[in-house]
């Protein structure tokens, strides 16, 4: 390898833009059950109550047994969600160590969708026949495809963090992550709701089912809604099996080329059972990063669940059919607009910065939102969303309430689903800083410790909403579902679940960011210490020796440094020279006031030794030849591990401005 290459030549690893658009589809396919499995509480009081039967006009269960299993339901999935924290790190442990022909990563997105899949079916089809009547064997087959299901879902969803780190370390790269992610969340949780909570709503496609209850005073209640069919689950497992399994097919083609060894950091060393404790004592940056990503996760699982949709839409505004759907096209029309806005701040600034900027924003926007609630009258219809009516022909019924509140919701909305969705490609750069700080490469550790405290902290979801709507609205035995009457005490339910909660989970993640460290300038310092050190230890360097002989970027070579292509003006011909604003000020006087100065480029320059430089002709021929027998990718065991990793694959995307 010449130490006279083009500048930068060796510091980025970046992907083929298709391979970047397909990629994120991985955390889609993970998505469509996760969206799916907001339905479990539905589906296990008709389950566990034994009125399976009652959906179709059969049993009749007590109404304390109903609240019983919803009460259960309420705490043994946040219970599961620890459990699938736990099993991460041991899961992060063994992806790192796997070194397969197959790859690192590739078994774990195979694998962890094949369990999800056996889950829905032990749960939706095989045992769905037992006999009606509550018993043990109910619940333990309730219990036990759950488990499967936390297992499966642990395996794919670590990937979504693990795998960045091997596809691209080119960060305007990283941040087009939250644009097909987007992409992705459209064809998986918008379009898993869309189906359940709007499609299959329609009497015509699925007929509706009902459970019939006696309460506490002896007075019959029921519970109606097409999650309470069978037919509803006839047509919605099948749906959520095969469309995932397309989008984990889409993903793994996308790192296909890239789950090779070359693309696996400095060293080989396996990871250890003692690095978790390492890197949560050492790695601060990790630590500020998953408390703030774990309560923007609350903050938007919270927010934006079904449950939530049934007590604004349909208790309080008395339209779900007609403002579900409506309410949620729009939103993501004004989430397109912040996801292109949040990607260009990140790609230029960095993912901290976006993070930060639209954090705040979220948090302005809400303010108006919570105005909006505040003033909500139930017997006002000047206060209630009104969007088109269908009586005496189509035609629109928007009152200013309605045009007021969705600017403010739309704005909000796009903004603080920008901010969940730029915490992840930042796990990957909390994986080279790791690599930086010890000399590791463990990204599996990394994603699952990420996932672990994620998880702990969003597995309050479904409790939260037990507490702050079922037992704070006198009468309510169970979650708002379709059909489900305004009751005295919903719009405190809503103010709480839908604003102050989020609102109080954006105030802490904003005084993370303040803490986090990892921002533009240390991120190309990190790459160009990281790729340098690579490049000796493939010679035959020691990771030791390596570590000590470059430290800060000033004792990287030039060929090492991260350089950006400047910005030019198409008409002029002329480089921009970007000025700071009044956001960019107000931006690095709040939030980089604990970040370090970052050293000059290669002012101090150390050259690798010429006995650890690997020759030309070494480095070049055999990538060469092997890509000729192949028609593709050179395979990993032909190429010099510091050789691939650092050369570009393809001309830096996003450049073109």
């Amino acid at each position: 390898m010449s130490q006279t290459a083009e500048v930068g030549s060796k510091a980025l690893n970046r992907a083929k833009q298709w391979q970047i658009a397909l990629f994120p589809f991985n955390n889609a396919a993970t998505n469509v059950y996760f969206a799916f499995y907001n339905y479990f509480t539905y589906f296990a009081i008709m389950y566990l109550t034994g009125s399976t039967g009652a959906a179709l006009g059969g049993a009749v269960a007590s109404g304390a047994l109903v609240l019983i299993v919803s009460t259960f339901t309420s705490i043994f999935v946040p219970m599961m969600r620890i459990f699938d924290g736990i099993t991460d790190p041991v899961l992060g442990g063994i992806m790192d160590k796997t070194r397969s022909r197959f790859g690192k990563f590739r078994p774990f997105m195979v694998i962890g969708n094949a369990l999800l899949a056996l889950s829905l079916l032990m749960m939706m089809v095989f045992f769905r026949a037992l006999p009606d009547g509550v018993s043990a064997l109910r619940w333990v087959v309730y219990i036990v495809s759950y488990i499967v299901y936390v297992l499966g879902y642990t395996c794919q969803c670590a990937v979504t963090k693990a795998g960045q780190t091997c596809l691209t370390n080119d960060p305007k790269q990283r941040s087009q992550f939250m644009i097909w992610n987007m992409v992705g969340q459209l064809g998986s949780i918008v379009l898993v709701n869309i189906m359940a909570g709007g499609v299959l709503t329609n009497e015509a496609i699925c007929p509706k089912g009902t459970i019939t209850y006696t309460d506490a005073a002896g007075v019959e209640q029921i519970l109606r809604g097409a999650a309470y069919g069978p037919q509803f689950y006839n047509i919605m497992v099948p749906f959520v099996i095969i469309l995932s399994a397309i989008y984990t097919a889409m993903a793994v083609a996308a790192i296909s080329e890239k789950d090779k060894p070359q693309f696996w950091g400095v060293n080989n060393e396996s990871a250890k059972l003692r690095d978790y404790a390492d890197i949560i004592k050492k790695n601060k940056e990790i630590r500020w990063l998953v408390l703030s990503s774990g309560l923007n996760k609350l903050a938007s699982t919270v927010a934006t669940s079904g449950t939530v949709a049934f007590l604004l839409f349909g208790c309080l505004m008395g339209d779900y059919n007609g403002l579900f759907i409506p309410f949620y096209v729009l939103c993501f029309i004004f989430m397109g607009g912040f996801f292109l806005w949040g990607s260009k701040v990140a790609g230029r600034k960095g993912q901290k910065r976006g993070v930060s900027q639209f954090t705040v924003l979220a948090f302005m926007f809400y303010v108006g939102v919570l105005i909006m609630l505040c003033i909500y009258d139930p017997a006002n219809a000047a206060t209630h969303l009104s969007l088109f009516s269908l009586e005496g022909g189509f035609h629109l019924t928007l009152n200013a309430y309605t045009v007021i509140f969705i600017i403010l919701y739309g704005c909000g909305y796009g903004a603080f689903n920008c901010c969940d969705q730029m915490t992840i490609p930042m796990v990957a750069d909390c994986t080279d800083y790791e690599t930086y700080r010890s000399g590791k490469y463990v990204p599996g550790i990394m994603g699952t410790i990420f996932s672990l405290i994620d998880k702990v902290i969003s597995s309050l979801q479904t409790l939260l909403l037990q507490i702050f709507i079922v037992f704070l609205v006198p009468g309510l035995n169970a979650l708002p579902a379709e059909g489900t009457p305004y009751m005295d005490g919903m719009k405190l339910s809503a103010i709480i679940c839908f604003c102050l909660l989020p609102m109080a989970a954006w105030l802490i993640t904003t005084f993370c960011m303040t803490r986090y460290r990892l921002s533009g300038k240390k991120l190309e310092e990190i790459q160009a210490v990281n790729a340098v050190r690579k490049a000796a230890v493939a010679g035959g360097m020691s990771m030791e020796e390596a570590m000590a002989t470059w430290q800060t970027i000033d004792q990287v070579p030039s060929e090492y440094i991260p350089v950006k292509k400047p910005r030019i003006n198409k008409k002029t011909g002329e480089e921009i020279v970007e000025k700071d604003n009044i956001i960019d000020k107000i931006y690095n006087k709040v939030f980089t006031r604990r970040e370090h100065n970052v050293a000059e480029p290669s002012v101090n320059a150390v050259p690798i030794p010429e006995r650890y430089v690997i020759a030309e002709d070494a480095a070049c021929e055999p990538a060469e030849n092997a890509k000729a027998e192949t028609g593709g990718a050179p395979d990993a065991e032909n190429v010099p591990s510091a050789g691939n990793e650092n050369i570009s694959s393809e001309a830096p995307s996003g450049d073109e401005e």
